[in-house]
């Protein structure tokens, strides 16, 4: 276990350091760059993919959570063993899988020929390996950012790594829906490729490797054992819930099994001489309070993102590019703000801003609500989604350096695990939780709207619940040609669901959002904390490094 040491200026680094460092920066923002849009881009293809390879709903929603669930349930120990094992050394082993297995997903439909199994299950095979990829490739970057860069310079890094984060949402939507407009589907696993080899060539020169120096030789194989199997048991009741049902005796029986591992899990790790999660984070305020802030933000954030994204789609008719663009405002403030931010940080410290942050990313959720209705146009849209991308860009900078600010080095990987997967869990906690919401008022007020239509009570029924599983394409057959007439009242009805139920979600995440504010009143900034920083800190990164040879 790594020593807390007393309190010292950090010196500013060599030139030929400091510029190994941006170059770093440069090699791990591109390469991430390419996991995000990758995970985006899905998402608005889906509907190509299903068409390409004639798969049912069940096989599609599959495509979409086989990386998810694989690449949730990894991170945390696959930032214990960058610690261990060389975080570059890791990173550069799930670019490669990340890489080939995109190459796959490309191919799945040759795949599918060799091996035997249909496309939609090859393609499925090949999104689990890029979860392992990018299971692997997360937490490494996080680390070595922290590593390289000392305590004056890493928040401008870590604002620069928010931006690239932001530019990733915006190019995913857009240039998926370019791609999936004009080519095959295929194109955007397959643009991937040359991307992750260019990405690995620079990262094998540049990156330098770093480990935990009191680590030892050997992983705490009973402990990945425990937390994967409790992760995985956790997220993957958490995909089928809505599908299943949360009363459905499966879905409670792996909360449960769920519940025990990870209990087990922290039992062991408590005993354990050298454990795979070091419990020493959860006694650093900072760390804890970022972690429940990036929890707590991350099931908030798709109350937005994927409610907002059907409303455009369903409710105004815009296709997925344009869809896309619509949210263009949202990230271009993040780019701005970010960096700024990242700065301030340095400077200032973080709680003020991430406590403003996050007030502004609510103000902008209800700024957003009031303008869903009946008349909205991506020119209305401008402004709200302006306001909550600043807000996002004011928060999560700061959130990333304050949580990371005073752990130890040698375990950055280690931390930079468990913040990536307490962001993962919320974000799927969010997506059953807040899809949930969503799905319910979507029937329940397509119900409403219904009441006094001319239509039989089956059909309403049978509306109102194509409409809560967001099966809209099938609207006009379930009236028939008895009633299709009605077809354009059933639509204005459709619309006025869509607005409600929008806006119940959204309302939803703003109260989030508003406790996550409060959260982040506890988190202490460098006048509170000075006492109790690692002094030193140069000399425990150059520890923490194996060779100051960036080639090694």
């Amino acid at each position: 276990m790594s020593e807390r040491r007393s309190s010292a200026p950090t010196p500013t680094p060599p030139a030929d350091d400091e510029t190994n460092a941006w170059l770093t920066l440069a090699v791990l923002c591109l390469s991430v760059f390419m996991l995000l849009i990758d995970s985006t881009i899905v998402n608005v293809a889906q509907r190509k993919i299903q068409e390409g390879l004639n798969a049912n709903l069940s096989e599609i929603q599959w495509i979409l959570d086989a990386y998810i669930l694989t690449y949730a349930v990894l991170l945390l120990s696959c930032g214990r063993m960058g610690d261990v094992f060389g975080r570059k050394r890791l990173f550069l082993l799930g670019l490669a899988i990340f890489t080939t297995s995109s190459a796959l997903c490309g191919v799945s439909d040759w795949l599918a020929g060799f091996t035997g199994l249909s496309g939609s299950q090859a393609l499925i095979a090949a999104r689990v390996l890029q979860g392992v990829g990018g299971g692997a490739m997360m937490p490494q970057a996080l680390s070595l950012i922290t590593v390289v860069f000392p305590r004056d310079r890493r928040g401008a890094a870590l604002g620069i790594w928010s931006s690239v984060v932001a530019l990733g949402a915006i190019v995913g939507p857009v240039f998926g829906g370019f791609i999936v407009t004009n080519f095959a589907w295929e194109w955007i696993f397959l643009v991937n490729v040359p991307v992750g080899i260019g990405a690995f060539i620079a990262g094998t020169v540049i990156l330098p490797e770093s480990i935990d120096p009191f680590a030892r030789n050997r992983l705490d194989w009973m402990g990945v054992f425990l937390s994967t199997t409790g992760i995985f048991a956790f997220v993957y009741a958490m995909i089928e819930s809505n599908e299943w049902g949360w009363t459905d005796p499966l879905i409670l029986a792996l909360f449960g099994v769920s519940v025990v591992l990870l209990a087990t899990f922290l039992w062991w790790e408590r005993r354990h001489p050298d454990p795979m999660m070091k419990l020493e984070l959860f006694t650093i305020r900072n760390f804890w309070a970022g972690g429940a802030i990036r929890f707590v933000s991350a099931f908030a954030l798709f109350g937005i993102s994927f409610p907002l994204q059907i409303f455009l789609q369903a409710g105004v008719g815009y296709s997925p590019l344009e869809s896309g663009l619509t949210i263009v405002p949202q990230s271009i403030m993040i780019i701005i703000v970010a960096p700024i931010a990242g700065r301030l940080a340095d400077r200032i410290g973080a709680r003020w801003l991430m406590f403003c942050g996050l007030l502004t990313m609510s103000g902008g959720i209800l700024f957003l609500l009031s303008q869903t209705g009946a008349g909205t146009t991506w020119r209305s849209l401008i402004l709200p989604l302006a306001v909550y991308g600043g807000g996002i860009g004011l928060t999560f900078s700061p959130l990333t350096t304050a949580a990371m600010k005073d752990v130890p080095l040698g375990i950055a990987g280690s931390a930079s695990g468990v913040l990536n997967t307490m962001r993962s869990l919320g974000q799927v906690l969010g997506i059953a939780v807040l899809g949930s919401v969503l799905q319910t008022r979507l029937a329940a007020d397509m119900g409403t709207q219904l009441a006094g239509s001319p239509l039989p009570a089956g059909i309403r029924d049978h509306l109102a619940a194509l409409t809560g599983a967001i099966r809209i394409e099938e609207i006009p057959a379930a009236l028939g040609q008895a009633y299709a007439r009605l077809l354009p009242a059933v639509m204005a009805d459709l619309h006025q669901a869509l607005i409600s139920a929008t806006r119940t979600t959204f309302l939803v995440s703003a109260v989030t959002v508003a406790l996550a504010a409060m959260i982040a009143l506890l988190i202490e900034n460098p006048d509170r904390v000075a006492s109790r920083a690692p002094a030193a800190e140069e000399q425990g990164r150059k520890e923490a490094e194996v060779s100051a040879n960036p080639a090694d």
